[in-house]
């Protein structure tokens, strides 16, 4: 007999539609129920579906600087958090993740860090504001095993 770990996928991610949300509730336009609403949308939408939904939005030419300058600024963060980490703590992140054997689906969104809102069978959405490149990977892994 072969025993067998459970498959598993996992990716990250930021989607220009759920920050706008995001940005949305922070300056007042939306509550937390509203938002619940639209991620829960936004999740069965095909991704150039979701930036139609939110383009004719009258506060969404207010956010693209904003949400441009967002966006930026974590990308760099990303690339710079993957390259501090050392190849032998990648790869025991990546076990860890593996043994979990959930398919998990990180939206990274304009919360603060420490913001987590799951929605099962595998999306979790991430706030990143005031992150670490640690705390974010050390998140990833405690959303999947919220999720499990």
């Amino acid at each position: 007999m072969c025993a067998q770990t459970p498959p598993f996928t996992w990716s990250e991610d930021l989607d220009e539609t759920l920050n706008f949300w995001f940005w949305l509730r922070r300056s007042g336009g939306i509550e937390d129920a509203d938002l619940r609403l639209r991620i829960q949308h936004w999740a069965g939408l095909h991704p150039y579906a979701g930036h139609l939904a939110v383009a004719d939005h009258p506060r969404f030419r207010e956010y693209l600087p904003v949400g441009q300058d967002w966006t930026r600024s974590w990308s760099q963060r990303t690339v710079e958090g993957t390259r501090s980490e050392k190849p032998r703590a990648h790869r025991a992140r990546f076990r860890a993740m593996k043994a979990i054997g959930v398919r998990i689906r990180v939206q990274w969104v304009m919360a603060s860090f420490g913001e987590r809102w799951l929605f099962p069978p595998d999306l979790v959405l991430l706030g990143v504001e005031g992150s670490t490149a640690e705390g974010r990977r050390n998140a990833v892994l405690e959303a999947a095993q919220a999720l499990q």
